[in-house]
């Protein structure tokens, strides 16, 4: 039974719970809009048809008759977070309600069923399900494996090109590359989706290299740990274990790579959580867990340096069905991130506003600006004094739609023990 089974009947439940009403005024909170503005207390926001229309010192502010007051003093105000790495076929649709108690109001979906991801797009779209935004890239794009689903096997780069008039004719957002596909055929699928304007999201294959790749234009390279593995399989390598792959990107070879990074604009997606959980955490090799803890504790000065270098970073923690949890472990990057060196705003800014810049959409989502859609995550502490108030959670607007959190975890409490 998954951990998060207790919660899943809010899928249907919390539309019950959610305002109705048309508009919605936040007064006297503390907004924090991350556009790297300074927070601004005691103001109002106005929200009218899911979007916001007025944001200003709550004495200033005229409120339109008819609209649901919430008074949120002593409170703060962020914009909704998105996690950039997630696999939503594989959580099942047990994880909306979890996102979107965690404040997660948007999902970059990194390979599963197109199809079964398009529905519950359109649910969520027309009201019918409750959950976050979903950008989706459908089934990997890999080379032959055997026993795993969601996959386009491709083998060649005659494939792969074809692949790739596939998927745009499919509609998907994105490609999304895994680590089997062979060179020619990344190369050329690399090229063909450039020429059809459909950004690409990879887990590095073997034997192409992290500069390779950001030469030939890849929009997002993942999981911080394909770059020593990459040092290990790249033609010429001259690392033969992962404890040198690190030491070789934590070097002079890592700032050439991380000032092309920034170079070409690749952005990353370190999953610093993903590894934490799957190899530290979860380690039932006590001889295995000190090493292991090593290369996490690099992995996150491999992220340091990746960010004083200036490259961009969105926070993804890669939830899918092998234990990360949806919602939670986005909070769990997010302070590692901080541990990385980051600022709280820093951090806060890798689930907001550089996701909007990064899917070219910041005249809608990222920041709490007029005109923005209303995704709000409504905090009874201050995340820029500790990230880890990013977890204090009084209420999520979506969509313009104010959802208390404390009425529904009494709520899910309660129902869960009536089935138990």
């Amino acid at each position: 039974m998954r951990k998060w089974l207790l919660f899943s009947f809010l899928c249907c439940s919390l539309p019950a719970f959610a305002q109705k009403d048309s508009s919605l005024a936040l007064t006297h909170v503390t907004v924090i809009d991350c556009t790297g503005a300074p927070a601004l207390p005691n103001s109002t926001v106005v929200v009218a048809q899911g979007h916001i229309t007025a944001i200003g010192p709550s004495d200033a502010i005229k409120i339109p008759a008819g609209t649901r007051v919430v008074d949120a003093t002593g409170r703060f105000l962020i914009p909704g977070l998105w996690d950039m790495h997630g696999h939503l076929t594989d959580a099942t649709e047990d994880a909306f309600p979890l996102l979107i108690m965690n404040g997660v109001t948007g999902v970059r979906d990194m390979g599963g069923d197109l199809a079964q991801l398009d529905r519950w797009r359109s649910e969520i779209n027309s009201g019918l399900r409750v959950g976050p935004h979903i950008i989706r890239a459908g089934p990997f794009v890999d080379g032959p494996k055997e026993g795993v689903t969601n996959r386009l096997t491709v083998r060649t780069p005659e494939e792969a090109r074809r692949v790739v008039h596939d998927l745009k004719a499919k509609g998907v957002d994105f490609i999304k590359v895994h680590n089997a596909l062979p060179p020619e055929a990344f190369f050329a699928l690399m090229d063909e989706a450039h020429k059809e304007h459909i950004p690409v999201a990879v887990h590095l294959p073997k034997n192409v290299s992290s500069a390779e790749a950001s030469d030939a234009g890849v929009a997002s390279l993942e999981h911080v740990e394909t770059l020593y593995e990459n040092a290990l399989w790249r033609k010429g390598a001259t690392a033969k274990t992962v404890e040198q792959g690190v030491d070789e990107i934590l070097g002079p070879a890592g700032q050439e790579l991380f000032q092309r990074f920034v170079k070409n604009g690749t952005w990353y997606v370190p999953t610093l959580v993903a590894y934490e959980r799957g190899f530290v955490l979860w380690s039932n090799d006590p001889e295995s867990l000190k090493p292991r803890l090593d290369v996490h504790e690099k992995n996150i000065e491999v992220v340091r340096m990746m960010h004083r270098a200036g490259v961009q970073i969105m926070a993804g923690s890669d939830f899918s069905d092998w234990g990360m949890v949806p919602g939670i472990d986005l909070h769990n990057e997010l302070a590692l991130l901080v541990e990385a060196g980051f600022s709280p705003i820093e951090a806060l800014q890798a689930a907001t506003l550089n996701t909007a810049k990064f899917l070219g959409k910041t005249d809608t989502y990222g920041t709490i600006q007029i005109g923005r859609e209303a995704d709000l995550v409504l905090l009874d502490m201050n995340p820029l004094e500790d990230i880890s108030h990013t977890r204090k959670i009084r209420a999520v607007v979506l969509g313009g739609k104010f959802y208390p959190l404390p009425l529904i975890r009494v709520k899910a409490l309660q129902d869960a023990s009536k089935r138990w």
